[in-house]
Order: structure tokens, then C-alpha cells, then sequence
């Protein structure tokens, strides 16, 4: 669950994970795999009226430098094709541009396409690659909503809920030529086609769970919106959103937007715990503890240095993309609760040794 089922009026637009870690090392640097999972459970084909957007700044500023977008026509026979455009500069955060096409007419699906710059590309129904026990997050997700302390072990033995899984996933293989060898960051977004020249932006991820678990409905916005106005919508904002209302003395003072709403729902469960003041994260507060684990999710983006062996696990100290082998979801729970909460449970395999690493889907 680090970002399933929280959009169910499409399963296919719905993101499931995002992920961003080392390709091969060749000549001219290391390479980069950048991808993202949609439809979870079944793998249910794409939407064609949807945009599957993997972006990437490269210079610090949270505003994406390049967007590759996948789209999904299907031809006269019923089949769906992938078509991927890239765009850079301003055009990258621009849904109504269109960039640079960078796949022949007509790309299968389901096959390692090489394409222009050095990039390599996936589309295909593939089996999840991600492990998790949905008792876990549902349990954290009541817990901040009620502010109290979640009793995990009451749910163990753990299983994993989405073993053997279907989901659909694009994902590029890039050359330092685009990324450099500096620090990056990444994200996925997926959108459709409202009318009246609007495209609503559906889901946005990179860290495991934030999306998820938290009550958005209780944002507070300055100025608030029209009354009528729909409730405000984490996945359809920026990550330059994200920071607007943490404030100057970020351990004590009133919060707003959505760093507010993280650090307070927070603040509730570690006080509820009352291990606010523990270990190598621990502060002496419960708002300063919380206003901690703000900082370290917020920006909601992926940060990797190409080339560094990926791994999110931020109560760690680490916080270098996002693998395949590696407990998430646990990882983010650890930080809401100061504690070392794990299922136990690892890669149930099989994963790939070459792109596009995800294995081929399960038979049923």
C-alpha cells in the first residue's frame, strides 16, 4: 500500500508505487531506472485518454526539468500502443504541450524499446514488485485520524497483501547525459482530460504512504476556498505546494497547508506514545518530533544521486531513492511512531537482473 487504492473511480490511473534507483555503470557514467506502477491488484490496461508522467528536476528548485510522458492510443484492432513524449524547460510542466516524440508510430507494448539520448523504455503488465501488510498502514491511517497510538502487533502474523499482483508499469533506463551525476528528483503523476482545455491531475506520488494515511480533508488553506469549492486534493497539487505553511519556528508555532497537517496529525500519535523524546530522532515535544518527520517527507519527492545503491528508510539516516528490496511502507512507519516497526516480511521475488526489472506478470 505505499500508494494503492486511493483512487477508486479508475484503477488504471491509480499509482501504485514509484521508484528510482542504479541501472548498469557504462562509460560515459552510471544509469538511472525510473519508474512507476499503476492499476494495482489486476493490472488493468491504461486509460487512452490518460497522461502516465514520470518528471525530474535536476537543479534543487522542485520544478521538474523533464517530463516523459506515456500515453496509450489503441489502434483500429483493439490493441493499445505506447507512445512517449519528452519535454524539457518550461515545456516539462506544461500538459499542453506536446514535446518531442521520441517512439516510432505504433511502439508494442510489452518490449524493451531503445529510443533516442540513450533512454531505454518499458510499458508493460508486469507483476508487483512491492511487499507490504495492509494491516499496518490501515492501522496507522486510523491512528492518525483519531490521534491515538496504534497497537501493530495485534495485527501480526504478517502476510503480504499484494503477493502475486498485477500492475502496469513504465519505467525509462537513463544516461547520465540527461540526469548528471548530481543529486535529483523524482516523482510520477498521472492526469486525464476534463474538457474545456483542463486536465486534472489525479494522483501524484514518490514517498512510500503519505498520500494514503493522512485526512487531507482537514487542510486548513488561506485564504480558505469558495464554499463550494471541492475539498482539497493532496494528489493534485506540486511539490513546490508542500512547504507553503510550515512555519518560521517550525518546532512550536501554528502550521497550515499540507506541512501543518503531516506535523500536527503526527504529533498526535508519538504524544499518545509518549516516546516523543527517544532515540536518535527524539526531541522534546511531540510537536517538535512530528515537525521533524515533516522535513524529512516533505518535499513529497524521490532524492537519489545516480549510481548510489537506492534505499528509503529515512528513521535510518537514509533516504536514497526508492528500491525494489527494501520495506517501504515499514520505513515510513517507523518515523510516524519513533519505533522500529517491521513485518518481516522481504522481496518474495522474482526480480530481473536487467531492464526492465520488474519480472513478467503472474499467470492469473
Amino acid at each position: 500500500m505505499s500508494h494503492h487504492l486511493d483512487y477508486p473511480a479508475d484503477e488504471s490511473l491509480d499509482i501504485t508505487d514509484c521508484y528510482c534507483f542504479a541501472g548498469p555503470t557504462e562509460d560515459d557514467g552510471p544509469r538511472t531506472v525510473f519508474g512507476m506502477n499503476t492499476s494495482p491488484i489486476n493490472g488493468i490496461p491504461w486509460n487512452p485518454a490518460g497522461y502516465y508522467e514520470l518528471r525530474m528536476d535536476l537543479n534543487g528548485d522542485l520544478v521538474e526539468d523533464f517530463t516523459w510522458r506515456f500515453t496509450f492510443p489503441v489502434d483500429s484492432t483493439g490493441a493499445q500502443h505506447v507512445q512517449i513524449a519528452q519535454l524539457t524547460g518550461d515545456d516539462a510542466t506544461n500538459r499542453h504541450a506536446p514535446g518531442e516524440i521520441i517512439t516510432p508510430p505504433n511502439a508494442p507494448v510489452d518490449q524493451v524499446l531503445d529510443l533516442p539520448y540513450g533512454i531505454k523504455a518499458f510499458a508493460g503488465k508486469r507483476r508487483d514488485p512491492f511487499f507490504n501488510f495492509l494491516a499496518f498502514p490501515l492501522a496507522i491511517r486510523q491512528a492518525l485520524f483519531q490521534g491515538t497510538s496504534p497497537d501493530l502487533e495485534a495485527t501480526l502474523p504478517a502476510t503480504d497483501t499484494f503477493l502475486n499482483n498485477s500492475v502496469r508499469s513504465v519505467i525509462l533506463e537513463l544516461p547520465t547525459g540527461i540526469t548528471g551525476t548530481g543529486q535529483i528528483h523524482c516523482w510520477g503523476t498521472t492526469a486525464f482530460y476534463q474538457g474545456h482545455g483542463q486536465w486534472l491531475q489525479v494522483q501524484r506520488a514518490a514517498d512510500p504512504l503519505i498520500n494514503v494515511i493522512y485526512d487531507y480533508s482537514k487542510i486548513i488553506l488561506d485564504p480558505p476556498p469558495h464554499p463550494n469549492s471541492p475539498p482539497f486534493d493532496y494528489n493534485a497539487a506540486s511539490p513546490t505546494d508542500e512547504l507553503v505553511g510550515r512555519p518560521a519556528n517550525p518546532e512550536t508555532d501554528p502550521a497550515k497547508g499540507i506541512w501543518g497537517l503531516i506535523r500536527d496529525q503526527t504529533a498526535a500519535v508519538i504524544a499518545a506514545r509518549g516516546n516523543f523524546n527517544q532515540g536518535v530522532h527524539g526531541k522534546p515535544t511531540a510537536l517538535a518530533y512530528a515537525a521533524w518527520v515533516a522535513d524529512t517527507v516533505l518535499p513529497n519527492v524521490l532524492t537519489y544521486t545516480p549510481g548510489d545503491n537506492a534505499e528509503w528508510n529515512p528513521w535510518h539516516g537514509i533516504k536514497s531513492g526508492k528500491g525494489l528490496f527494501e520495506e517501504s511502507s515499514d520505513n515510513f512507519i517507523k518515523m510516524v511512531l519513533n519505533y522500529d516497526a517491521s513485518t518481516g516480511l522481504t522481496q518474495p521475488g522474482p526480480i530481473l537482473d536487467y531492464f526492465p526489472y520488474l519480472s513478467e506478470p503472474p499467470a492469473s
